[in-house]
């Protein structure tokens, strides 16, 4: 159920999904609802309204729309958009359940595995969790050396997560996300001249920030303070 696929009309349906690309939620709802009354049965209109609402900050219209859409067809976009509501929500468990879901419709959506890895490692299931990171990475996900590495560190494996730093930067050269990840673990490990280089290239590249990312720069500024290496 691709969300370009009704962009190739130009009825109300392919005028939501045009309004949903450019962020316009409330008119992208507006335009599926108008759908939905003369068409309650159209599971695309209902997905795509479901991601407006995901979208818009509203999971439980979110999980109600996305659930209507998988009464009328199963879909694997549909239960991983579910599951990121559920996690809105802080439910785990029926993030997972959809997440298992969808990858039973789709087993080579690196995204899903990577998610499903993440909500895993969050119930303290290691073990599983670095299963799933690693198909994630043999589907090609562009974090996956970095979030194995978020969950080997969670698991107080230090080294392989230095290890599996090592192979995200090797992949993806001054990826500053990963630098400062790294340069804060060899800070941890013991190695504060190789935490100084990373650290400073991290901030070198503001990308950080601008990249909407979740990296630590409160925390990477504090180390390179605390290594006398800022300035």
């Amino acid at each position: 159920m691709g969300i370009l696929k009704a962009l190739l009309g130009k009825d109300e349906m392919g005028e939501g999904v045009e309004h949903l690309l450019h962020g316009e939620y409330e008119k992208a709802i507006e335009r599926f609802t108008r759908v939905l009354e003369r068409d309650p049965g159209n599971a695309e209109a209902w997905f795509h309204r479901g991601i407006a609402h995901l979208e818009s900050g509203q999971p439980e219209a979110a999980i109600r729309d996305f659930t209507e859409s998988l009464r009328r067809e199963e879909d694997p976009e549909a239960y991983y958009h579910r599951a990121m509501a559920w996690l809105d929500r802080g439910d785990l468990e029926r993030a997972l359940a959809d997440l298992d879901a969808a990858l039973r419709l789709d087993p080579e959506n690196a995204e899903a595995w990577n998610v499903r890895a993440i909500v895993e490692a969050e119930r303290g299931d290691y073990a599983r969790a670095l299963q799933d990171i690693e198909r994630a990475i043999e589907r090609g996900h562009p974090f996956g050396f970095v979030n194995r590495a978020n969950i080997l560190e969670r698991a107080g494996r230090l080294r392989e997560a230095l290890a599996s730093l090592d192979r995200a930067i090797a992949d993806r050269p001054g990826d500053p996300l990963a630098l400062a990840k790294r340069g804060l673990l060899r800070e941890r490990l013991g190695d504060p001249e190789g935490a100084r280089r990373d650290l400073r290239e991290a901030w070198r590249r503001r990308e950080l920030e601008e990249e909407g990312r979740e990296a630590p720069l409160a925390r990477v500024e504090e180390a390179l303070r605390r290594l006398g290496a800022w300035g």
